[in-house]
């Protein structure tokens, strides 16, 4: 996908694991990734913008509490 010089790419990381998704041009599409993520490995997980600085309210925990 090619993107504009300049324009803004989000992407989501994971806290718990060395995930990184791919790069969205909006938000939401990256915030669902992380979503995903959270949901299918029980992970900490927020959404960065292209600089890799954490997008404030981004974060997402697990719903329910990982077994040891």
């Amino acid at each position: 996908m090619s993107q504009a010089p300049g324009q803004l790419r989000y992407r989501g990381r994971c806290v718990d694991c060395a995930w990184i998704g791919r790069q969205f041009v909006r938000y939401t599409t990256a915030d669902a990734a992380a979503r995903d993520h959270a949901g299918a490995h029980q992970h900490t997980t927020f959404v960065a913008d292209q600089y890799e600085m954490r997008i404030v309210g981004s974060t997402i925990r697990p719903t329910r509490t990982r077994l040891a």
